[in-house]
């Protein structure tokens, strides 16, 4: 087999960089909080292993979002519970961007259901 020429590989590299940077600034900062923001609705969840797979409003970009002890959720705002999260939903994320997933300090349910 014949390998690609070190041009090939450089151009291979610097666009999976910068795709990769095109997704991570598609993560934006919360004004108020400074907290990692993603908004999007909730494709899929997984309650024994704690995360939500997040289709980002605006794009088809799918984040994984995992939530802890210390996450809040709330529904407009005001408290809610983990057990109000449902697929379909809108909601807002906010927390850390950590590796290839937020981790969330709250959650706000924008839809009810």
């Amino acid at each position: 087999m014949r390998r690609g020429t070190p041009a090939v590989m450089i151009l291979v590299m610097g666009l999976t960089l910068v795709l990769g940077a095109g997704l991570y600034a598609q993560v934006k900062k919360d004004s108020k909080t400074g907290l990692d923001r993603i908004e999007g609705t909730i494709q899929s969840m997984s309650k024994d292993k704690n995360t939500l797979s997040i289709v980002q409003t605006g794009s088809r970009a799918t984040w994984k979002v995992v939530y802890n002890d210390q996450t809040k959720f709330t529904m407009r705002n005001a408290p809610a519970k983990l057990d109000d999260l449902k697929d379909g939903q809108r909601v807002i994320c906010l927390g850390k961007y950590e590796k290839d997933e937020l981790v969330a300090s709250r959650i706000d349910i924008r839809t009810p259901r």
